[in-house]
């Protein structure tokens, strides 16, 4: 997971009459307390209303460089992806069309994110509070027969369970989804091959004193290693990448 800076302006498909309305008549049927709680929860209105609308995957684009938030698998578009809501409609359905709980998710990953979030919380991406990118520690096994993650404070909760969640995405927790995401696995573990291939490539150029052969490899480790591309957390968890100068990361 990399940190996003979310535009503050919601798309304008957002706000539209009908979410208004529906926002209204859920506001009055959650003041209706002839129903116990439980059965509010499963008997609301429905807004016909649809929020996969093209200016909010342009946003995606842009916002998220057309890249799951939870693995950093990027598509040629937004378009591709689910639209995940990062508090739950089933824990708040007031929240359904708010531009900040909307989130591009690859359908895979949407369909293993539980429908209810544990006790504290996830870290969220586009909250500066909550830093993604040092609250969880990423590396990929020599293989790439499996990705770790782990909350660097054992005592931050939303970063135990969001190290948590991203475990079971990547790996899966039982013999179907281990299955299931092996094709995530290889991704990662393709791009990771790419990446210490020039590593060794910026390496030799660099002692062999050859300025073109150098300024190429590092320009392609740059573009590799960046926000926009695939699985930048998990590349820059490598160790030789560690290492790199600091103008190799955007």
């Amino acid at each position: 997971m990399i940190n996003i800076n979310r535009s503050l302006t919601a798309p304008s498909s957002l706000e539209t009459e009908d979410i208004k309305n529906y926002l209204d008549e859920l506001a009055l049927f959650r003041e209706d307390q002839l129903l116990p709680q439980e059965e509010q929860s499963l008997i609301k209105p429905i807004c016909r209303d649809s929020w996969r609308n093209a200016d909010l995957f342009e946003a995606f684009d842009l916002d998220f460089y057309a890249k799951c938030y939870l693995t950093e698998k990027k598509f040629e578009t937004a378009w591709s992806m689910d639209v995940e809501h990062f508090i739950p409609r089933n824990q708040n359905p007031e929240l359904t069309y708010t531009w900040t709980n909307l989130y591009p998710a690859d359908h895979a990953a949407n369909t293993m994110k539980p429908r209810r979030n544990p006790e504290g919380g996830y870290l969220d991406p586009c909250n500066p509070n909550d830093n993604v990118e040092t609250e969880i520690l990423y590396t990929i096994d020599f293989g790439g027969q499996r990705v770790h993650f782990e909350a660097r404070n054992p005592e931050n909760l939303k970063a135990v369970n969001t190290a948590q969640l991203l475990d079971h995405i990547h790996n899966g927790t039982s013999n179907e989804t281990q299955q299931s995401t092996r094709e995530l696995r290889a991704l990662i573990y393709k791009k990771y091959v790419e990446v210490l291939q020039w590593m060794n490539k910026w390496r030799v150029a660099r002692e062999q004193d050859d300025a073109i052969a150098q300024f190429r490899a590092k320009a392609i480790l740059k573009g590799l290693l960046s926000r926009k591309s695939h699985f930048t957390m998990l590349m820059r968890s490598i160790d030789t990448v560690e290492n790199l100068p600091p103008d190799f990361f955007d």
